[in-house]
């Protein structure tokens, strides 16, 4: 399993994490693993759906996406839209 450490944000924000995570799933999976490990649920926070936007390289993913098709690497940025 390929890994690489990424920054996750969510869209209209501030906060940011660094995370290491696989890169060989889909979008709809690192968003459901990230709304559960983040308890975005609990503090109000609803993201759209299973849609992320990224940087280095620039893309817009979603649902069945798999990360690792797009180049998504270290150094990367997720937002979570």
């Amino acid at each position: 399993m390929e890994r690489a450490i990424v920054t996750i944000s969510i869209e209209n924000l501030k906060d940011k994490f660094e995370l290491e995570i696989p890169v060989d799933i889909t979008v709809k999976e690192i968003c459901s693993a990230l709304n559960k490990a983040l308890h975005l649920e609990e503090k109000g926070i609803e993201i759209s759906g299973y849609y992320i936007k990224t940087k280095n390289p620039t893309c817009f993913l979603k649902g069945k996406d798999v990360l690792q098709n797009f180049n998504i690497s270290h150094g990367s940025e997720i937002i979570l839209i």
